[in-house]
């Protein structure tokens, strides 16, 4: 009994929340914005490490190279519309080791 009294206010509580949600707003590609630069940021992520051999004195070493990627994420504003948008690149990727990399 109880289930069935939930299996007939669910769908129209459904279809309620569905009727009552507001549609959001969009760009448009008409829309030109003042985009001004905000902030830089640059954050170092450590991604992984490597092994690589080297030769000393005749003899063969294996070392562990950590790999860094330089992240630099630029922020724009736009005051007319009071946007924001970012973008974000690769500026350089570093190796510990001081050897050969592909």
């Amino acid at each position: 009994m109880t289930m069935a009294v939930l299996l007939t206010i669910l769908p129209i509580s459904v279809k309620d929340a569905e009727a009552s949600a507001s549609k959001l707003e969009f760009d448009t590609v008409a829309t030109e914005h003042n985009w001004k630069e905000y902030s830089t940021d640059y954050e170092e992520i450590e991604v992984g490490t490597h092994e690589y051999t080297y030769w000393k004195n005749f003899i063969r070493h294996k070392r562990t190279c950590t790999i860094t990627h330089r992240i630099k994420t630029v922020v724009y504003y736009c005051e007319d519309h009071d946007h924001t948008k970012s973008e974000t690149f690769l500026e350089e990727v570093i190796h510990s080791g001081n050897h050969k990399h592909d």
